[in-house]
């Protein structure tokens, strides 16, 4: 079983993870008005002993390494500069005399998330607590995506909880440095690698019409729009996809590629999904960027119905989650796609699923989601799913840069009308008659 050590004495240095790598790449070769920020916002409404939750955010920092991390930059490349123990200063502020306080702390907390730091030894986390009345604060902590994931958030979400109300956490059996470090010195699965490399061999880019010229380097500047299905039609969905061996999660890609397919003509296809990579024990109460991207190509020729191509999408579902452990970093590399900054490498859409979480009560802290909006986008569309008891909720991520928001909200409503359509009617066709034959 593999393992990784932890350092006897903390990292003042480490090298980037092969994650880290990736992202720094796409930090830096499509650069933006905005960094990809992982931001937890969450209104508490108790009372809030301030003084002992700034604390605990201090106490936050000095238990994960990945917050007090920044890079430096030399001949060698970036490299990992973690402070010591110090703690994380929280700004608070008062806007409970504003004429608006929740529309203020959104904005103060849209600031947070949509801002752009400096790579090159910039502070990369931070922390804002803001009242907006008696027993009524929101709290928001903006991570560097290139310190944290969406797994990360929630560990930090557990923690805070946690700390503030005094509950003993055991230490955490690793930092994100040892992480590094271990995977760096690792030689990864030669085998694994060179399956990817065969399967995305030759992958053609996405040719989806755009509203606007694609620019020669791609923009980052993005939209969004929500639309939603509703219980009974995601009940039906879900029966469904029992019915065919399949997940809901098969079902959304067959859905996006039908979409995508329509209005490309093409019939050979790649969009990306992440996986959380925790796949170590060690990992699983980490903070750090362990969040893989795994590419599903899928074959859309012979005219398959929906019903066929959701069967050829599990397949490869299947067969990309068992070699997920491969950074995808490296999967480019080995690829060597031909060099384009209009487009991201191997695929420029991404898919994913979530389990829908309530704000709930994390160590009896009374708190909730606080909406935020996201300003940054790296690809061209990200389509994400949330499952919860009110039926799946989608939202749909753009490049404003290539995509109006009509043409955003069509796309958008063709996917929802497939994920009604495919219960009922699977031997629908995935190309109508004059887009396969014209």
């Amino acid at each position: 079983m593999q393992v990784v050590p932890r350092r006897a004495t903390p990292a003042a240095t480490a090298p980037l993870s092969l994650l880290q790598r990736r992202m720094w790449h796409l930090c830096t070769a499509y650069p933006g008005t905005a960094s990809p920020i992982v931001a937890i916002a969450n209104r508490i409404t108790e009372p809030l002993d301030v003084p002992a939750f700034t604390a605990a955010v201090a106490a936050l920092a000095d238990r994960h390494d990945a917050l007090r991390t920044t890079f430096a930059v030399d001949a060698d490349g970036p490299r990992q500069v973690i402070a010591p123990p110090g703690g994380l200063e929280t700004e608070v502020v008062d806007v409970s005399g504003e004429p608006d306080p929740a529309a203020r702390a959104q904005d103060m907390v849209a600031e947070l998330a949509g801002a752009l730091l400096d790579l090159d030894g910039g502070t990369l986390v931070r922390s804002r607590l803001i009242r907006l009345g008696p027993d009524d604060h929101v709290w928001c902590l903006a991570v560097h995506h290139l310190l944290a994931d969406g797994e990360s958030a929630m560990v930090l979400q557990r923690d805070i909880a946690a700390l503030y109300r005094g509950v003993p956490l055991p230490e955490p059996p690793i930092g994100y440095a040892d992480f590094a470090a271990w995977q760096c010195a690792g030689g990864g699965d030669d085998a694994e690698l060179r399956w990817w490399a065969e399967r995305l061999r030759g992958v053609p880019p996405l040719e989806l019409p755009t509203d606007l010229p694609r620019p020669p380097v791609k923009s980052t500047r993005g939209g969004q729009l929500d639309v939603r299905l509703d219980a009974p039609d995601a009940q039906a969905l879900e029966r469904f996809a029992r019915q065919m061996r399949a997940t809901p999660f098969m079902v959304l890609v067959t859905a996006l590629l039908t979409v995508l397919a329509r209005r490309s003509g093409q019939t050979d296809l790649c969009v990306g999904t992440p996986v959380s990579g925790r796949l170590l024990e060690e990992t699983e109460d980490a903070v750090g960027l362990f969040s893989n991207m795994i590419a599903l190509r899928a074959d859309l020729s012979d005219e398959p119905s929906l019903g066929e191509l959701l069967t050829r999408v599990r397949a490869v579902t299947i067969d990309a989650l068992a070699r997920q452990a491969v950074p995808f970093g490296q999967v480019v590399a080995a690829v060597n796609p031909a060099e384009d900054r209009s487009r991201t490498p191997v695929f420029q859409v991404i898919v994913s699923l979530h389990t829908q979480t309530s704000g709930g009560t994390a160590a009896d802290l009374d708190w909730r989601p606080f909406g935020q909006a996201t300003a940054q986008i790296l690809h061209d569309l990200v389509l994400d799913a949330w499952r919860g008891p009110d039926g799946l909720s989608l939202t749909l991520r753009y490049d404003t840069g290539l995509f109006t928001a009509d043409t955003a909200a069509a796309l958008a409503g063709e996917v929802v009308a497939l994920l009604r359509a495919m219960p009922d009617d699977a031997e629908l066709p995935v190309l109508p008659v004059a887009a396969r034959h014209g």
